[in-house]
């Protein structure tokens, strides 16, 4: 995301967009799975014979979307109220799972693929939601611009010495070694982005990725 006079709207822009072309996907996909089943009916009323795994089939696939419709509204509701926040206890462990399925269309439309590493300890921080949601983004942004096709983009929330802290890490196909972040407008604007959370932002020691550390006094 480019630099704004209103970096919180430009971001809240961003995702909205983003989200609301999703959920024009979910709806052409139920208006495709209803015209299906209706054909089906129409079929029976000739045959009088009904494929019922077909249906079931087309059934879950409404489900699943409509689902998926429900998760998209709740995630872009929860990130508009962010808006509304001063400094919060949040898990980062719920935020990086938002991040990651706020984040597939983008990666999608790279040839990238965008996954989370799950950790079963939660790990809580105090700080502004949206400028955490900004920042966290902003990171992805960095792997998506950089890593070529194909590859796959790993974030998960862990603890080390006590420090909570949000990696990134990306692997390119068949294995090979991808180089590291490199400077540039997006670093930058990263880089600012983090220290307004009084957090601090690193290259990983080898391949390609991005550390985010939250002190135990972040936020401000």
């Amino acid at each position: 995301m480019k630099p704004s006079q209103h970096p919180e709207a430009a971001f809240l822009a961003t995702m909205t967009a983003n989200a609301t072309h999703e959920v024009r996907n979910v709806l052409a996909i139920i208006k495709e799975s209803a015209g299906l089943i209706d054909d089906m009916i129409q079929l029976f009323s000739k045959r009088g014979t009904l494929d019922r795994d077909k249906v079931r089939r087309t059934v879950d696939r409404i489900d699943t979307q409509v689902k998926r419709g429900a998760d998209l509204l709740t995630n872009l509701n929860r990130l508009s109220h962010s808006l509304d926040e001063g400094l919060a206890t949040v898990h980062l462990n719920r935020e990086v799972e938002q991040l990651v399925f706020m984040s597939q269309r983008f990666g999608r439309k790279k040839g990238l693929r965008v996954v989370s590493r799950e950790e079963q300890r939660d790990t809580p921080i105090t700080v502004h939601p949206l400028r955490l949601h900004m920042a966290l983004f902003s990171a992805m942004e960095c792997c998506l611009d950089e890593l070529p096709e194909g590859a796959v983009i790993t974030v998960w929330a862990r603890e080390r010495g006590g420090v909570p802290l949000v990696e990134f890490q990306g692997e390119l196909a068949g294995g090979e070694e991808a180089g590291t972040p490199s400077d540039g407008a997006t670093w930058t604007y990263l880089a600012d982005l983090v220290l307004s959370l009084g957090a601090t932002v690193e290259r990983l020691d080898t391949g390609y990725g991005i550390r985010i550390l939250f002190t135990p006094k972040n936020g401000g």
